[in-house]
């Protein structure tokens, strides 16, 4: 038995191996034929998609980075065992290359970040940037396990983020570029509109909203073609010690002995943003500069991606229902009792009224639309040449994204509220706001819930079953996902979703 990064999914192979080459992974395949072959990577996700019970292969051996230049693109082939942090090295070791998004944090595995939508802030998720993919699938024919690669078309966009369900990925081909430079500060901001109009001079920003004190840490960032700052270690020493061990130490304190809330929003509203030194601009290397220590403490996350035009509402829902969550069911709010009555959801805020105190920065981090067909920044369009209709929902279909997190840091006998908040969260703002749940993290939807926010989802589903009819490559979860009966009541209110109108306080 395994158990994933935050404990709370739990592996229970029949056998497991960790082959050493590719023709291992199709004599293994061989050997299996029949039974259930699921893939792990660093298990640093909260999902249900990586849930085994049959054969289970972990990919870590198939590390190689080989990097590939020509006139038209920089590009490497990356091991599916490869983790982001070797592969970053690598890049810039062998050709002063990076990635062209880096994410918050580089544990996981390239095969696990891209089948998940792993991001980072002010550009694509890493799933856009894939070239090719190499997949050990079985003949439909034959039944014989062989390697196909996939180099384009709505295929490739299926691999790019595919949930694990086309087969085994032995190697990606990635995009690459040049390392660069990042200039970073932290500032203090009341109103969200200034934080979303400090994008234009900090594209690559990510920002923080702190419960109790509700306002926002933005983490401004932008590539600068200027030398690296003197004071950069003393930096990079200040954010380790400060923000990611010390901030982190001072919640848990908090969350794990005191566990009173006023402690607990005394100590998120007015002692953690003493840890922010703000106006401090440091410039280095975007390898370090984009990236924290958030692996280091174990904890639950969600993640939810809303677009830019509902943002706003959403923060303000996800505000009021996290002081709902803390207090009493008693809604002052006018538009929140509204939103609520009109999902027929009184009675949910009343099942979490008093349960639960949130103690913990919600990051909050911009995704450019993705070039996929269900990674959660993938555009709301039916096909690659179609989009909707009417003009307002073009423009959502080329909308931005934002991802939302909220993470959890008590002990493993004290989530059960937080995943009660989450489940009415993400259903609840999955009907207002058109909410994405992240593949990787807690993921509360029902299977026709989450179909139902990705109008490419059929489009998907067929590309799964034309690649593994035996449906070899699956687990329960991904069963209920991808069967016809679930596709059916998720596909048609598909075009209801797409038209939805958000009430904005």
């Amino acid at each position: 038995m395994r158990n994933n990064f935050g404990k709370n999914v739990q592996l229970t192979p029949r056998k497991s191996y960790a082959p050493t080459s590719e023709k291992e992974v199709l004599d293994i395949l061989n050997q299996h034929r029949g039974q259930r072959i699921r893939v792990i990577g660093r298990l640093h996700s909260w999902s249900k998609v990586i849930e085994t019970d049959d054969i289970l292969l972990d990919l870590r051996n198939l590390n190689q980075v080989e990097p590939i230049a020509n006139d038209n693109l920089k590009s490497a082939w990356v091991g599916a065992g490869c983790q982001i942090k070797r592969l970053l090295t690598e890049l810039e070791r062998q050709k002063n290359w990076t990635l062209p998004s880096v994410g918050f944090i580089t544990e996981q595995t390239m095969a696990g970040a891209i089948s998940t939508g792993t991001h980072g802030s002010g550009k694509h998720s890493l799933s856009h940037y894939v070239v090719s993919v190499r997949i050990a699938k079985y003949d439909s024919v034959s039944g014989q396990a062989f390697i196909q690669e996939v180099s384009d078309g709505p295929e490739l966009r299926a691999s790019r983020c595919s949930l694990g369900c086309l087969g085994v990925i032995l190697s990606v081909q990635m995009q690459c570029r040049n390392v660069y430079s990042i200039e970073e500060s932290f500032q203090e901001y009341s109103k969200l509109s200034d934080v979303v109009k400090a994008e234009e001079a900090y594209p690559l920003q990510q920002f923080y909203l702190v419960p109790w004190r509700w306002s926002y840490f933005v983490q401004h960032r932008r590539e600068v073609s200027k030398k690296q700052s003197k004071l950069l270690p003393i930096y990079q020493w200040y954010r380790f010690l400060f923000l990611d061990i010390g901030l982190h130490l001072a919640l848990m304190f908090a969350v794990r002995v005191l566990r009173w809330r006023i402690a607990i929003r005394t100590m998120i509203g007015r002692i953690v943003p003493l840890f922010v030194l703000c106006n401090w601009r440091v410039i280095g290397p975007s390898n370090t500069q984009m990236v924290m220590e958030h692996e280091l403490f174990r904890h639950l996350e969600m993640e939810l991606f809303v677009q830019k035009s509902k943002l706003d509402a959403a923060l303000q829902f996800l505000k009021l229902g996290l002081e709902a969550a803390n207090g009493s069911a008693e809604l002052a709010d006018t538009v929140f009792r509204e939103q609520l009555k009109s999902l027929g959801y009184e009675e949910g805020i009343t099942a979490i009224a008093g349960t639960y105190c949130h103690h913990y920065p919600i990051c909050i981090r911009k995704v450019l639309s993705d070039d996929t067909l269900i990674s959660m920044a993938s555009p709301l369009c039916r096909s690659s040449n179609q989009t909707v209709d009417d003009s307002k929902s073009m423009q959502l279909a080329n909308e931005d994204w934002y991802s939302i997190t909220l993470s959890n840091f008590e002990g493993l006998k004290h989530q059960k509220a937080f995943e009660n908040v989450c489940g009415f969260l993400s259903r609840s703002m999955s009907r207002l706001f058109a909410a994405r749940p992240h593949w990787g993290k807690l993921c509360p939807l029902t299977p026709s819930e989450l179909i139902e926010l990705y109008p490419r989802f059929n489009e998907f589903r067929q590309i799964c079953w034309e690649f593994d009819s035996a449906n070899a490559f699956r687990n329960r979860w991904t069963d209920d996902l991808l069967s016809r009966e679930q596709l059916d009541q998720g596909v048609g209110r598909i075009k209801s979703r797409l038209s939805i109108n958000v009430s904005v306080k």
